[in-house]
């Protein structure tokens, strides 16, 4: 109850006239609590704005640069490399050193193809394993058709018909990504024979001459440069991590990420189709004959198709690609390309001094394993690295100098009723 004054009364059965103010009291707003450690970056959601100066932490991009650099050595030393040693490796298959290089460049073209097409489902947070296996039907089966641009159109009726499959098992049937990409590869493995039925009679494709090796090389380096450029942009990236949260069922299925998802898996079959269909029109694939071109992946044996599998994850995740979603590299998937082309290349030259066939082959699983097995440290460790900053971390310069600015002015605060006499000196 208020005590009122005598003289401020009216005196009588009249109302008071008091006008003190009752002020209400209001908390003040708390520092939201920073989010818990979490070891890969795409854990992290962007935090709800809580006033005017919210901005949302972005993960930290300079050590995939470092790494990028690095990459981008190592690279220049393998062809170095191959070019101290080029008589051994080519011998007199071709004429001079640039038309070496022109032939290997025609024939890493369509692996870069792969390698980005894998790079794109995963940066989506939604893995489709039928990349690989794209690449490889789309290469050995018989064509549809005697006119290589039709073949073309059937390719990428084939890679719209596979992302839709992907898509609607990932959105409908909630099933997780990584099944939904195996079950699109078994379908495209077991649709395969019938493509020999259909074509059975008509001619074989005819080839295309290739405008040079290094020129379609550099358009598909474009290509993945101009990429990864986009996969930079903020909103882009939040667009990844909304997709991969819808996938991985922690949120709702909004239009958004759907249309993400659906777009970014035809794009991605897509790329995987074009790989194989420029190894069938450029005739890359493997003959009978002994060449320095086709080794490794291209090797026209059983284990062709499981080559392209292993030669993609292992270019994409050591060119940084996180295996949980949204963070890429610019440079890396043109870089680790070359290098794994180039350290093939120096390895199949061993084989000559021992003369063992068998024994080559066994050793080069194990090193396609080992190579497996540093990617996917590479990628952990820049998951790692790459992670956003916690609040009050060391090095957060541009926050501290916000909070402890002296020429800041302080913002005004609430009358506290409640609240005890600061003892501080003024």
């Amino acid at each position: 109850m208020t005590y009122v004054p005598p003289e401020r009364n009216g005196g009588g059965d009249d109302e008071p006239r008091d006008q003190t103010q009752q002020f209400a009291t209001v908390p003040r707003p708390l520092r939201p609590e920073a989010q818990p450690a979490s070891t890969f970056a795409a854990d992290y959601a962007e935090p709800e704005a809580t006033g005017a100066d919210a901005r949302p932490r972005r993960d930290r991009i300079v050590f995939q640069l470092i790494w990028e650099t690095i990459l981008l050595l190592l690279a220049l030393n393998a062809l170095f490399m191959v070019y101290r040693r080029r008589e051994a490796i080519f011998g007199d298959e071709f004429g001079t050193a640039l038309d070496a290089a022109d032939a290997h460049l025609l024939s890493m073209s369509p692996l870069l193809l792969g390698v980005l097409a894998l790079g794109l489902s995963l940066r989506l947070g939604a893995v489709n394993l039928a990349a690989p296996a794209a690449v490889f039907v789309a290469a050995f089966a018989p064509p549809l058709s005697a006119n290589p641009w039709i073949n073309l159109a059937w390719i990428a009726a084939g890679a719209a018909v596979a992302a839709l499959l992907f898509s609607l098992l990932v959105l409908a049937l909630r099933v997780p990504p990584w099944f939904a990409g195996l079950a699109s590869a078994w379908l495209i493995w077991a649709g395969s024979p019938l493509l020999d039925r259909f074509s059975a009679d008509l001619e074989q494709v005819r080839t295309l001459q290739s405008p040079g090796g290094l020129w379609i090389f550099l358009g598909v380096a474009a290509l993945a440069v101009g990429g990864g450029l986009v996969g930079l942009l903020p909103s882009v990236r939040d667009g990844f991590s909304g997709v991969k949260a819808m996938a991985d069922g922690t949120t709702g299925r909004g239009a958004s990420p759907a249309l993400l998802l659906v777009g970014g898996t035809f794009l991605s079959m897509l790329l995987a189709g074009g790989a194989g269909f420029m190894m069938s029109v450029f005739d890359l694939r493997s003959p009978d004959t002994e060449s320095s071109l086709y080794f490794g992946v291209y090797s026209f044996d059983g284990q062709t198709a499981i080559g392209f599998e292993v030669f993609m994850f292992i270019a994409v995740l050591a060119a940084g690609t996180s295996l949980w979603g949204r963070r890429g590299g610019v440079l890396g998937s043109v870089l680790t390309t070359v290098l794994l082309w180039s350290g093939l290349l120096l390895w199949g030259e061993l084989r000559a001094p021992t003369n063992d066939e068998s024994l080559y082959t066994d050793w080069s699983q194990i090193l396609f394993v080992g190579l497996l097995l540093v990617a996917l440290f590479v990628s952990f460790g820049l998951d790692r690295l790459g992670r956003p900053r916690e609040d009050g971390e060391a090095g957060d310069a541009e926050d501290s100098a916000e909070e402890s600015s002296p020429f800041t002015p302080n913002p005004p605060r609430l009358f506290d009723p409640n609240a005890e006499p600061s003892t501080t000196p003024r």
